[in-house]
């Protein structure tokens, strides 16, 4: 009886458990990046990034304003995002969900190529109609152990992505407040200017105020 069928259920897994890896990896790379926030429309989040509580904390963003009536202000969005406590506090979690979720699926993979080296050692040994059972028992397990770990990736990804859409909302909200108190007829993300005075940076005082309107925030359960 030929073992293809088995080999291919445990690749299936190989494939899971690399998308898992994938993921981690990729979400590392953004490790130093925050969600940008053109205008005064909240981005779409980008995957979990670890955050400053691996690392140096956010420098100190400097709170001074240009002259009320301005024309045109700018703030940095990365700066600001990287002083916000709440995602700070996201990042921490998310951190630690993805190392969970790693170990996890490096867990269970050792576990499973044990249980296909078994299999294979029992192919000779066992009846046909036996070992089919043994082979398609198997099977279900490697698929089940591939969903779980694929809904645990989705849901985390969701969680974050929710979590981070409500911190740029308070961000959006906190630009519009300075905006609207010191008269500014326009304010725009740094990434929209090709070159600025500093004294038009607002960045610390939407970082204030975002900290301020949201101090904390945490990822659903």
């Amino acid at each position: 009886m030929s073992y293809r069928s088995t080999g291919a259920a445990f690749a299936r897994f190989m494939g899971a458990a690399l998308i898992v890896a994938g993921f981690i990896a990729a979400t590392a790379a953004v490790a130093q990046q925050q969600p940008a926030t053109p205008r005064q429309v909240p981005a779409a989040p980008r995957a979990p990034a670890a955050g400053p509580a691996g690392g140096a904390a956010a420098p100190a963003l400097s709170t001074a304003l240009p002259p009320k009536g301005t024309h045109v202000v700018f703030f940095d969005v990365d700066a600001v995002m990287r002083a916000s406590t709440a995602m700070q506090n996201v990042n921490a979690q998310a951190e630690k969900l993805r190392t969970a979720l790693q170990a996890d699926a490096s867990r269970q993979e050792a576990e499973l190529r044990k249980g296909e080296d078994e299999l294979r050692a029992q192919q000779n040994v066992l009846s046909a109609d036996a070992f089919a059972q043994r082979r398609r028992d198997f099977e279900n397990k490697v698929a089940n152990v591939q969903q779980q770990l694929q809904t645990r990736r989705r849901n985390l990804e969701t969680s974050y992505t929710d979590t981070a859409q409500k911190v740029q909302q308070a961000l959006t909200e906190s630009v519009v407040e300075v905006m609207n108190e010191q008269e500014y007829q326009m304010v725009m993300p740094n990434t929209f200017i090709f070159v600025a005075r500093s004294s038009l940076d607002i960045s610390g005082e939407v970082a204030r105020r975002l900290n301020r309107r949201m101090p904390t925030a945490a990822l659903p359960n």
